[in-house]
């Protein structure tokens, strides 16, 4: 679905939007489906775009942790075509998932109205576009969330296999740190655009989302934790044993009288003081930055929607 090359996922994800937007509004031809048909549209372009950004990102990472890892060539190309092609039992279990997630979705919303009969009426496009929708978008979200995950799993099993921790520089770490930040910019990015079903759409409240935002949270924090786990672990292994060491010989200088052992005790505190400060997470401030600005896209999305909102009633 996303073309080859440095411009691919952009120029995929442009075509995607055009394309379905143009055939929702020729099937359903309805001013007030728009804001429900764009969010369709818009989502489902950009979930494939946004995934092959994120695994080009991922498949650098590797390359650039390669020559500090214990590994053959032969390891490093099996992860590279498992987080390429994740197997078949993998994507159709994850496409039953979303399929089952979106039929109840479906029967819970109740969208679907009723005939003279009392039965489901299935007859209009509108109905028959947004059942597409809704499981083309489910499908889509499981599908790109589970493989990012697996995929984070990957990165972290990699981390096993480090020669060396430094504890003091973090830069031998940022390939990791971009694959967890990149990672969750699928699902924060996917959450900014749920306030398009709420433009003029006759919705009450967009508040009646809030339980799904919640709920993702834990994909977020999943995946921006599990590809530093292994590194968190041994940075902070490292860091205990280190201090555990400069401890035992400050014990050696209980009452330091001469010259030389209040220089060594000085020395051996001001390590330790060192060492305490910092962090076993294998982040920079820039990757926490990145990742504060990520989380903030949602909310000032929601805040924009409304007074779109209120702007729109105020001429109306």
């Amino acid at each position: 679905m996303v073309l080859p090359g440095r411009f691919g996922p952009l120029i995929s994800g442009l075509l995607t939007l055009i394309t379905l937007t143009a055939l929702q509004l020729a099937l359903v031809g309805e001013i007030f489906w728009v804001s429900t048909g764009i969010f369709f549209a818009v989502i489902l372009s950009y979930l494939p775009a946004v995934h092959a950004y994120i695994l080009d990102i991922t498949r650098n990472a590797v390359l650039e942790l390669r020559s500090n890892l214990q590994v053959t060539d032969e390891d490093i190309a099996d992860i590279t075509q498992r987080m390429q092609r994740p197997g078949a039992k993998f994507q159709i279990g994850w496409l039953i998932a979303g399929t089952t997630a979106a039929l109840l979705h479906i029967n819970f919303i109740g969208f679907i109205p009723l005939n003279a009969n009392g039965e489901l009426d299935f007859s209009t496009n509108l109905v028959k576009v947004t059942i597409a929708g809704t499981l083309l978008t489910w499908c889509m979200m499981t599908t790109v969330i589970s493989s990012l995950i697996q995929n984070s799993y990957l990165i972290d099993d990699l981390a096993n296999h480090l020669k060396q921790i430094d504890i003091f520089r973090k830069q031998p770490w940022q390939p990791l740190a971009r694959v967890a930040i990149a990672s969750s910019l699928a699902l924060i990015g996917s959450n900014a655009i749920y306030p398009l079903l709420f433009i003029d759409s006759g919705t009450e409240s967009a508040s009646t989302i809030l339980p799904g935002m919640a709920l993702s949270i834990l994909a977020v924090a999943a995946m921006v934790m599990v590809p530093l786990a292994t590194t968190r672990r041994k940075i902070a292994a490292q860091k205990e044993t280190r201090l555990l060491s400069i401890d035992q010989a400050i014990e050696k200088l209980p009452d330091p009288k001469t010259h030389v052992e209040m220089q060594t005790l000085n020395t051996l505190l001001d390590q330790r003081n060192h060492l305490q400060r910092v962090s076993s997470w294998p982040l920079n401030l820039g990757n926490i930055g990145r990742l504060l600005f990520y989380m903030f896209i949602p909310p000032l999305t929601w805040v924009g929607a409304a007074l779109i909102e209120r702007l729109v009633d105020g001429f109306v």
